[in-house]
């Protein structure tokens, strides 16, 4: 009810300056930038495919080499490490590890010259660890140091009333 008993319907009540801003966005715009951004996506990814298509049916074929540096007879003779040229690639390294891992193993469970002139030998680990255990490691002794000076004994290097807890001296 109003001041003069008249009754206002709610639903009519409105405010004559009082409105939502209508510059924003409308429902009209955002549709229309959706179908846009479907469409860019949709050409995108027919470009992709027919790319992909593309490079996977034309594949590279290779040719064969026709350099100076590699010849049949320059490949048949001579020096296997003069046949191909820097770098040399490894043509099996899981063998090539192998052999090296029984080399390895080899040197260490056996007896052998490390150096014959300076009369070096190696012994196998098992054995250098039971020597070990049963001689222990060596050790050096500490590098002998002069006697330190203590306070008050008279035996400092520092000449009486030249610091070492003294007035300083005075320059008249």
């Amino acid at each position: 009810m109003s001041n003069n008993g008249e009754e206002l319907e709610l639903g009519h009540v409105a405010h004559p300056e009082v409105a939502y801003d209508r510059t924003d966005l409308s429902a009209r715009g955002i549709f229309m930038f959706l179908i846009g951004l479907s469409i860019s996506i949709i050409i995108i990814l027919l470009i992709s495919v027919g790319l992909l298509r593309y490079f996977t049916a034309n594949r590279l074929v290779s040719v064969p080499r026709t350099a100076a540096i590699v010849t049949p007879t320059r490949l048949t003779q001579g020096e296997p490490t003069q046949r191909f040229p820097a770098p040399q690639l490894q043509p099996d390294p899981v063998a090539d590890l192998n052999k090296f891992r029984a080399a390895v193993e080899q040197q260490l469970n056996s007896y052998g010259w490390t150096d014959q002139k300076a009369g070096i030998v190696h012994i196998p680990i098992e054995r250098a660890i039971d020597l070990m255990s049963q001689q222990g490691l060596p050790t050096r002794q500490p590098p002998a140091l002069p006697p330190r000076a203590t306070f008050g004994s008279g035996d400092s290097s520092t000449p009486l009333g030249a610091g070492a807890g003294t007035e300083p001296k005075s320059n008249q």
